[in-house]
């Protein structure tokens, strides 16, 4: 369930200077090509369908949408739109598209690429997992992702490079929203030409263009020489499948690849003090949780149980012993990296003592009455020690749970359908705004809110923030918004995201993004 872009400035002068020495065979040379382990290959790479953080990675190097995040603050940057108004009561965006940006089979990118791309986005046929969470508040977009109508009505060309979004109500931080590769450009000719897989063969209007993909192998980009910004420094981007971290970390020592984007705790603290790799932290704006079903008993209308089991979780050692400080103890829902982040804006500490006098005030006391508690979990990244971590906490207060690990597929199927009734889940940001953690998850009407979480003075407060101009007062709202679901504690936060990456020290620039890339435009290499 999700990650930035930064404009590069390329000295032209020495880069010649380079040129001219290896063509004259003297001096050194910086490499040109770049590549790094992934455990999954992408879903897609339509950006489309980008819902995964594989797929999303590559798509925001391959597309340029309206809008570009900085790679170090997650900022909304200018990009195919140079800059854009904004009606006075946050309705009505007008962009004003950059002139002679190009996708990389050389035709131009106009404003009706937009239309075309948002409205094929929304359409039912398209199966896009984000187009209805990114575009939802653009005028007419729900009739067209019903399959009632074919016309997205709130996206405009007024002409050739001016673009008009009118929305339903109004939202301020709407242009945030754009930055994800579901609102980029494709063009039509190539998504509708016969006998092609746009998901496989991706036309874009990016930094890189795509060479090659070869399923559970590899994609490979090339820097696209047409792109209207700034140049990648690499001519050539890999980005290697491998589904096994503990390998991928071997392929690195072995100098197969020059990055591995999921280091396993377990290998933490060897690579420490290991010379032929770098390590990266990297805070990334996730938050992995307990999920509480509030369709099913116990959990429905049982706030002193779901409060009780928050007190029991020892958020700290979970993130630096068991997953070995490769996460952060959450305090709350938004992480710390986050615009919006209040520090201890959750009511709850470890304290299995509280935890047990609550269990009793809820009349489970000692975990007696309890019926079977299953908590579900996909068998992969960090969930299962994570659910282990947990269920040894429940225990120290009685209550006894019987772990299930799913296959990721089978596993977001159920838990999205509603079947499961105690899950671990790791949400990440789409965009740089709370707007992604509170409204998504849990405005009442939100196909994502899997927790069934409805709640009249939460969803007031987040249609508030959402038409509320004024930032200050915005945030406070979104924060008002975020204490009162903490108290009705239909999650459990245990941990924000701090990646562990490795990498080559050949590499001389690495930029880790916030919302969790590789910024592969920026990357460069040492001389050999």
């Amino acid at each position: 369930m999700h990650r930035l872009h930064s404009i590069l400035k390329i000295l032209i002068v020495p880069f010649l200077l380079l040129a001219i020495f290896a063509a004259a065979g003297c001096g050194s040379e910086a490499k040109s090509s770049f590549s790094y382990a992934e455990v999954s290959e992408p879903t897609s790479l339509d950006p489309a369908l980008a819902d995964e953080a594989v797929g999303i990675n590559i798509d925001r190097y391959l597309f340029d949408g309206l809008v570009r995040y900085d790679s170090k603050t997650g900022d909304v940057k200018p990009g195919m739109a140079e800059k854009w108004d904004v009606s006075d009561d946050a309705t009505v965006f007008t962009f004003h598209l950059r002139k002679g940006a190009r996708f990389s089979n050389g035709r131009e990118v106009k404003a009706q690429d937009f239309v075309y791309s948002w409205t094929r986005a929304l359409l039912p046929e398209t199966k896009s997992g984000m187009a209805m969470t990114i575009l939802e508040p653009v005028k007419g977009a729900a009739p067209v992702a019903d399959g009632a109508v074919r016309t997205l009505e709130g996206a405009e060309a007024i002409d050739d490079y001016t673009l008009k979004v009118t929305l339903e109500f109004p939202l301020a931080e709407f242009v945030t929203f754009l930055g994800h590769p579901v609102c980029s450009p494709v063009p039509q000719e190539e998504v509708e030409k016969p006998g092609s897989s746009f998901a496989q063969q991706p036309v874009g209007n990016g930094p890189f263009k795509l060479r090659e993909y070869k399923p559970n192998e590899q994609v490979v980009l090339d820097r696209n020489p047409d792109y209207y910004g700034d140049q990648a420094k690499m001519n050539e981007v890999t980005v290697k499948i491998i589904p096994s971290a503990a390998t991928a970390v071997a392929e690195l020592k072995a100098g197969n690849v020059d990055a591995v984007k999921s280091v396993p705790p377990g290998e933490t603290a060897s690579l420490k003090n290991d010379s032929s790799v770098k390590l990266y932290s990297g805070v990334v704006n996730s938050l992995d949780f307990v999920g509480f079903n509030l369709t099913m008993d116990p959990w429905m209308n049982g706030i002193p149980l779901r409060q009780a089991l928050n007190w029991a979780v020892d958020r700290p050692t979970i993130a630096d012993k068991v997953l070995q400080g490769q996460a952060i103890a959450a305090d709350g829902i938004i992480p710390k990296s986050m615009p919006g982040h209040q520090f201890e804006a959750m009511p709850y500490s470890y304290d299995p003592v509280n935890a047990k006098a609550l269990l009793d005030d809820a009349g489970f006391a000692g975990g007696k009455g309890l019926p079977p508690l299953k908590l579900s979990y996909r068998n992969e990244g960090a969930a299962p020690d994570i659910a282990q971590a947990i269920q040894a906490n429940l225990k120290d207060i009685g209550v006894n749970v019987e772990l299930e690990g799913i296959e990721s597929t089978t596993f977001l199927d159920k838990m999205i359908a509603g079947e499961l009734s105690l899950f671990v889940v790791q949400w990440q940001a789409d965009y740089n705004s709370p707007d992604t953690f509170l409204y998504t998850l849990f405005k009442s009407d939100q196909p994502q809110n899997v927790f069934h979480y409805a709640e009249p003075r939460t969803d007031a407060l987040l249609d508030q923030a959402r038409s509320t101009l004024n930032k200050i007062d915005r945030m406070k709202a979104y924060m008002d918004a975020e204490r009162q679901i903490l108290t009705d504690a239909p999650l459990i936060p245990v941990v924000f995201g701090q990646d562990q990456l490795a990498y080559s020290p050949q590499v001389s620039n690495f930029v880790f993004t916030p919302l969790g890339d590789i910024a592969l435009d920026e990357i460069t290499m040492a001389e050999n």
